[in-house]
């Protein structure tokens, strides 16, 4: 019963201190709470500078993270625009369209038209091309001597019988290009008959043009015209030329 006796005074007094070590323990944090500057870091978590480097990482930390942030937004913000101006693009090339069908005539697939995109200007080609070609003479050489020799002096003298209204024009300017589907389109004309050249050919007085139907091709497709191909003679055309020269057409 002693030993009893003296066990249950030592865990009671045990307990007391303990409890009095708990309650001390928390004064001493509410008075260094006080203390603390209400932007702390992690790294200062009382305010007492505690753990300098690792506030100092801390705070890089943050500001990386900030950054990153801001990165992220800027570029949500950038493709939302991007496709914001997509969307509004779209929109004005359908309204174009539908506005072009409106007023200008149904296409006639059974009218035709040559087309030839072998002129050149100093603006988009360096110099004349086609249009300063030498002087066609005249098929009786008597009627002939009575007309000068010589080339065409554009922009004035051009090779052609009329004066084109666009000038003496580059056939690459594709305002050029989309401005002749217009008007073609305007004619109800229905076919586009596209001169053509195989790569690195030309006639004598041109430079090859084959690298031009692709855009060709978007034009007409705006303008609801179809295009069909007028290969032009060249050395030694036979079937088999004909055949890669058809092939490569459908395989461009």
């Amino acid at each position: 019963i002693l030993n009893y006796d003296i066990m249950a005074r030592f865990r009671r007094r045990t307990c007391i201190i303990l409890l009095l070590f708990i309650l001390f323990i928390c004064s001493i944090m509410m008075a260094l709470k006080t203390l603390r500057p209400d932007r702390a870091g992690f790294g200062d978590p009382f305010g007492l500078g505690l753990l300098p480097e690792l506030q100092q990482r801390t705070v890089l930390l943050d500001s990386k993270q900030n950054s990153l942030n801001r990165a992220q937004g800027d570029t949500v913000t950038r493709a939302s625009n991007l496709h914001s101006i997509a969307v509004n693009t779209m929109k004005a090339s359908v309204s174009s369209v539908r506005k072009l069908e409106e007023e200008l005539s149904s296409p006639n697939y059974n009218f035709h038209i040559f087309y030839y995109t072998w002129y050149g200007n100093p603006q988009f080609d360096g110099k004349y091309v086609h249009w300063n070609h030498p002087l066609l003479p005249h098929w009786d050489p008597k009627i002939a001597n009575n007309y000068p020799k010589g080339r065409h002096n554009p922009p004035e003298d051009i090779g052609a019988n009329f004066y084109p209204e666009l000038g003496s024009y580059s056939s690459k300017d594709p305002t050029v290009i989309e401005a002749h589907m217009k008007q073609m389109r305007s004619a109800s004309t229905g076919v586009i008959v596209l001169s053509w050249y195989p790569p690195g050919m030309a006639d004598e007085n041109g430079e090859p043009t084959d690298d031009l139907v692709p855009i060709v091709l978007d034009y007409a497709h705006k303008y609801n015209l179809k295009v069909t191909f007028h290969i032009e003679p060249y050395k030694d055309r036979d079937d088999r030329s004909m055949y890669h020269n058809v092939k490569y057409i459908i395989d461009k």
